[in-house]
């Protein structure tokens, strides 16, 4: 089983066995390879419990309103998404004790594992200013959720390709045989990863813009401005 859970992720090159290649290993005779994908959106949590200073410093993808000026997070939505993957395949024992393998079923599971929606904790409950920075957050969930139900069929297609490209291999220990089935698979999803995330934060970037902080420091007159951390004060100390 690989679990991979990623904000980012690493390139890749795609690599496979050409049909050709197997013949030629002598590795014929096992079933095709099926497919079992599986999308994953985990529900969503809400959080007030945090501080805008808390905020402001908790690492996370999707900041929501800020003070233009100061840079004081209102609001964040964390998402933690990846993928899961099993490999099942088939081997046999070749007369001069290599082995052959083949995968016979490809499960993965792709989306997002975790959500989770912050509303800093000085922003009342039910006022103006809590409703707009909720919205603000939301429209990051509708961001993700378009993409994944995008992106799904997209993903279906590629891993379809792989397994067409795929072909038993040939090596001297089973583990070595498994590694090489689990390649191709390995590579392309990683290199699903990598455009993924970009697709998502060109997509973020759009909600997160200037104008939209802006706007929502001007709306609910300006209620924004209660709830900033105020700036320190200035002591000057006399020497004489």
């Amino acid at each position: 089983m690989t679990v991979r859970l990623l904000f980012l992720a690493l390139p890749a090159v795609l690599l496979s066995v050409s049909p050709a290649a197997a013949q030629s290993n002598g590795c014929t005779g096992f079933p095709p390879t099926t497919l079992d994908l599986d999308t994953v959106l985990a529900p969503i949590q809400r959080d007030d419990a945090l501080s805008i200073p808390q905020l402001t410093r908790l690492p996370g993808r999707t900041p929501g309103p800020v003070s233009t000026t100061d840079s004081h997070v209102l609001g964040l939505t964390q998402a933690r998404y990846g993928e899961q993957s099993q490999v099942s395949a088939l081997f046999k024992t070749m007369g001069d004790g290599t082995y052959c393998a083949s995968a016979s079923k490809l499960a993965i599971s792709f989306g997002f594992q975790q959500r989770i929606v912050h509303v800093a904790r000085e922003i009342p409950a039910g006022s103006c200013l809590h409703g707009e920075v909720l919205a603000h957050e939301m429209r990051h969930v509708a961001v993700d959720e378009a993409l994944l139900q995008e992106m799904m069929p997209q993903i279906r297609s590629r891993l379809d390709q792989v397994i067409a490209e795929m072909a038993p291999v040939r090596s001297r220990s089973q583990s070595q045989a498994m590694a090489a089935v689990r390649r191709p698979l390995e590579s392309a999803m990683r290199r699903i990863m990598q455009e993924f995330g970009r697709e998502r934060d060109r997509r973020q970037a759009q909600v997160d813009t200037v104008e939209e902080y802006e706007r929502v420091s001007r709306v609910c007159n300006g209620e924004a401005r209660n709830y900033l951390p105020k700036p320190a004060t200035r002591r000057t100390v006399r020497q004489g």
